[in-house]
């Protein structure tokens, strides 16, 4: 488990494709007066072997045209800039401002943004329409009707050295969606004092992404899922300025139209609906011949919110806001099975809540309040305050759904379902901090936060957070800068539901982790040395460890480490030439604890034994190198830009505990408990191998430049991603394997590359 203080010093050494495949922009040229921009026309080609959709991913590398064309113009009067780039590719964007004077403003942005999932994917299902899948009906009749030699879906390793009888009617697709947003948003100044704001955005999304489509525990199906969603966010705003105070009321709307109601998937195990019923249809997926799964719901978010801020004096202010939020769902449900043999008179006779749904709408609606209110003051140079109180609440109004007699997986009929538990949430914050000058350029922070939720649907129904932090900040120095953050947080949880647990089928002990007992300790330090004007150096640390040992804690997690470093260090020798480089190491490590058993009166007892129990520590290393040299101007009107990045993980999965042991040497230590094993296996424990997997990347750009407008570029990138991953079936090259132990996939996962790219520009600034 990764804590959230880790997420931008990886996110800032582990760049996008996308972002990647951009070329430099062109050299900064600004003309005495009237219009001004530039003109990068040029080729890319590339030569990838591996996964080249995993190689794009977020964008559009096809060998082709690369276009980037800037147009700016600012007078007295008004300011105006464009900008496209991408033309005609799937990455394409388009976008303009224009401001007369802060009086009217406004903005456009058309942007496309491809997912590129897999180019070498396969599947034997038949979309006849968006949503609707077939599977050739003869080959399942023979799957199900056990023709010899006929396997449909391995069940067994033996079975793996048979190719499914569906892997030879698969046909070749490319899974890949794109996301197109229009947007526009705008100011108008109506008096000196009042702004009138203004935005909608439109989003689309189209295509395919791989989706699971499972028929039982032992049928665990992928299909392409179709992709037609629509999201149109509007908001509207007034807001007041004045000397000493401002106001601002806002409207914002959001709503989610879904073209894709739901999915129909004909079961590759069944050619007709399973009869009679098969209690453990379930598990083996004998039970509907076609199931239906629910797709993403319709819904809308309606906010009003207002802002208001007031100048004290004393160098002091106070400001607050509150909004109040509405949330509804209403689609058509999904009937409760799709099979015959379960929708009929003989099973509502034994199962009564299954004749029908108890409405035919989700009728799900959620309201909330939050409000935040800030003073802050400063009366001095050596003493500032400030304090927040901030409030949430969360009620979902939907009404309770009775789940008592439900269908599991399409195949059984069940009545150890129950009724719906709304989650809401009541949280209130408390926040208050001082600062203090305790040396020149130096501040110390103190603060204290008491964070207090109450829940319903839980099984703690209410936690409280006392977190205390201190903070040291040395800046403004001419040679050293040093920030220091420690901070410790202590979660005390009570209203243990027990009745919770023993609905969702928890052993008693299980505690989740966002609302158990915890004790956390943070710290950060950045310390930034800057001996000479053409030399600095940095170094980051950030650190984080959580306990969870609350009363009667058991299972789940138990123990999260985290530590983040970074060196750093950039030369400037002459003036035209600039080099740096970053090391970096990541380190993540959670223990997670369960118990492998059946339920009570099933077995010989297996719930209550704690030989049945087992550990799981993750533990991840992740090395991250960067460095680069620019030469700009060295040479005449010459820039070179040279970089490499570098990325390695190691994410091991590490075993241990008692149940472990047992599947090793197939040795129950519990007295009349049976053997873990079948004969005449000696072991049956199977660890998760280590997932490995490294990135790097070269970059060479070079820019010439004929005269203040006009020059040539040249650039070569090579970008190498290997990778190991135990849930990626074949990562041979070609078509990859879709049928393996329980699945018919579509090839998707985790695939290496390498891509070599290059660039020629022709630049034009005026």
């Amino acid at each position: 488990m990764r804590n959230t203080l880790t997420m931008a010093i990886a996110g800032s050494l582990l760049a996008s494709v996308a972002s990647a495949q951009q070329p430099p922009p062109p050299p900064a040229f600004i003309p005495t007066a009237g219009w001004a921009g530039s003109i990068d026309f040029g080729a890319r080609l590339n030569a990838v072997t591996g996964d080249q959709a995993r190689f794009e991913r977020f964008g559009d590398v096809r060998d082709g045209a690369s276009t980037r064309i800037t147009l700016g113009k600012e007078t007295a009067q008004y300011a105006f800039s464009a900008e496209i780039s991408n033309i005609g590719y799937r990455d394409q964007r388009y976008e303009a401002s224009y401001d007369r004077q802060g009086r009217v403003k406004f903005t456009f942005l058309w942007d496309s943004t491809p997912f590129n999932y897999a180019y070498n994917s396969s599947t034997p299902w038949v979309e006849q329409s968006p949503g609707v899948f077939t599977l050739d009906r003869t080959a399942r009749l023979l799957v199900q009707n056990r023709a010899p030699g006929v396997v449909g879906v391995a069940a067994s390793a033996a079975q793996l050295a048979t190719p499914s009888i569906f892997r030879d009617l698969a046909s070749p697709l490319d899974i890949q969606s794109r996301r197109d947003t229009a947007s526009f948003a705008g100011t108008l100044m109506a008096t000196r004092e009042l702004a009138i704001n203004f935005s909608f955005a439109s989003t689309n999304r189209t295509g395919h992404e791989p989706k699971g489509a499972s028929f039982g525990f032992n049928v665990a199906s992928q299909v392409a899922a179709p992709i037609d969603t629509r999201t149109n966010d509007l908001s509207a705003a007034a807001e007041w300025l004045g000397r000493q105070a401002m106001f601002r009321v806002a409207w914002d709307g959001s709503w989610f139209r879904n073209g894709i109601h739901e999915l129909l998937v004909d079961n590759p195990v069944r050619a007709d609906d399973t009869s009679p019923i098969d209690y453990s249809g379930y598990a083996s997926g004998r039970g509907a011949a076609q199931s239906r799964f629910a797709a993403a719901p319709d819904n809308s978010l309606n906010t009003i919110s207002a802002t208001g801020l007031y100048k004290l004096p004393g160098h002091s202010n106070v400001n607050g806001t509150v909004s109040f939020a509405t949330m509804r769902q209403n689609d058509t449900l999904i009937p409760w099975t799709s099979s015959k043999v379960i929708d009929s008179p003989a099973v509502f006779a034994l199962f009564p809540g299954l004749a029908s749904l108890p409405r035919s709408t989700a009728d799900a609606k959620v309201e909330a309040v939050n409000a935040l209110l800030t003073y802050t003051t400063r009366p001095n140079r050596f003493f500032g305050f400030t304090t927040r109180y901030r409030y949430n609440d969360h009620r979902n109004l939907t009404p309770m759904f009775d789940g008592t007699d439900y269908v599991r997986m399409d195949a059984v009929p069940e009545e150890t379902g129950g009724p719906t538990r709304p989650f809401n949430v009541r949280q209130s914050t408390f926040d208050v901090n001082a600062s203090f000058n305790v040396a020149p350029r130096t501040d110390l922070r103190l603060g204290y936060t008491l964070d207090d939720a109450k829940r319903t649907g839980r099984e703690l129904s209410d936690s409280t957070d006392y977190t205390f932090r201190a903070t040291l900040d040395t800046v403004g120095g001419p040679y050293v800068m040093v920030r220091l953050i420690y901070e410790n947080s202590h979660r005390v949880g009570t209203g243990l539901s027990l009745e919770t647990l023993e609905e969702a089928g928890f052993q008693p002990g299980l505690r989740t982790y966002d609302v158990a007992d915890r004790d956390r300790d943070r710290g950060w330090l950045v310390v930034t040395l800057t001996p000479a004007s053409i030399f600095d150096v940095s170094f980051s640390l950030a650190a984080a460890r959580d306990r969870y040992r609350g009363d009667g804690h058991q299972f789940g997690l138990l123990d999260n480490d985290n530590t983040v470093f970074n060196v750093t260090a950039n030369l400037r020798p002459v003036e035209k030439v600039l080099l740096g480089a970053n090391y970096g190491r990541d380190s993540y490590d959670a223990l997670m604890k369960a118990r492998n058993a059946s339920p009570l009166g099933t077995d010989y007892g297996s719930w209550i034994d704690p030989n049945r129990d087992w550990l799981l520590d993750q533990d991840e290393k992740v090395d991250n190198v960067s460095v680069y040299l620019d030469l700009l101007q060295a040479i005449a009107r010459t820039d070179i830009r040279l970089s490499y990045d570098y990325s390695d993980s190691n994410n091991a999965y590490i075993h241990s505990g008692p149940r472990i042991q047992e599947l090793m040497t197939s040795t129950a230590f519990r007295p009349g408990a049976p053997r873990p094993c079948t004969a005449p296996l000696t072991s049956c424990f199977e660890p998760l191998p280590t997932i490995t997997n490294t990135w790097q990347r070269l970059k060479a750009d070079v820019t010439y430049m004929f005269s203040r407008s006009a020059g040539l570029g040249f650039g070569y990138w090579f970008e190498k991603f290997d990778v190991s991953d135990y849930a990626t079936v074949d990562l041979q090259p070609g078509t990859p394997r879709i049928d393996y132990l329980g699945v018919i996939g579509t090839g998707y996962g985790n695939r290496p590359y390498k891509a070599n790219t290059g660039f020629f520009r022709i630049l034009y600034l005026f």
